[in-house]
Formats: C-alpha cells, structure tokens, sequence
C-alpha cells in the first residue's frame, strides 16, 4: 500500500497525493476555472458526472455563469479526457470557446447532463 502524504504548502486545503497519482476532492474540481485553447477563460467546472459503476469521471459540466456573473447561465458537458490541468493557469484547459458555450450551452445543469457529445 502506497504511503500517503498531505501537501499543505499551498494557499487552498491540502491535495492528498498516494503513491505516484495526484488526488483531488470533488469539492475542490468544482468551482475550477476552465480556459480555452487560447487561455481565455470559458467558464468554471459546475459539477462533474462519474460513472457509478467504474468510478471514472466520465464529464465535467462547464459553466459560463451568465455575464459578469449576471443573466442567463448557460452549461456545457465536456468528456474529462478533453480537459488538462494547466498548474500556471491554476485551472483546466479545454477545447471549448466562449462561442462554443452561447451556441451550444444549454440554460440549465440538467439538460447539459442530457446533452450527447
């Protein structure tokens, strides 16, 4: 069994790392912040869907939290795999645009998680 060891160097709470694998808390992934390809930020991770039966995070739902933060939030499911931490932008980077998020978001979490990629 890997040994455990708590990094609290950081300013937020402290990542658990086992063995060679970085872990995270589910409260801590949302709320991330998530950039385009060009490093403008596109929205924050809602929430993220895992398949209960494997256990692997499957999505994340990206929002976009209306503008400056008013008016209608629109939601995007993105497949995990598309995202990747980016440690210098403390957030996720993705293939999805701002124009991504106004033409295929959806108005509400519920209907980004019925969304098919």
């Amino acid at each position: 069994m890997p040994e455990r060891e708590i990094d609290t160097s950081g300013p937020e709470a402290p990542i658990e790392t086992v063995g060679n694998h970085d872990l995270i808390a589910s409260d801590r992934v949302e709320g991330t912040a998530v950039y385009g390809l060009d490093h403008k930020k596109v929205g924050h991770v809602h929430n993220f869907m895992v398949n209960k039966r494997t256990g692997q995070v499957a999505h994340v739902i990206v929002s976009d939290s209306g503008l400056f933060g008013l008016g209608a939030t629109r939601f995007l499911l993105v497949p995990w795999s598309d995202l990747t931490f980016d440690a210098d932008l403390d957030g996720y980077i993705c293939h999805i645009s701002k124009d991504m998020m106004s033409d295929q978001g959806r108005m509400s979490a519920e209907d980004a998680e019925m969304q098919i990629w």
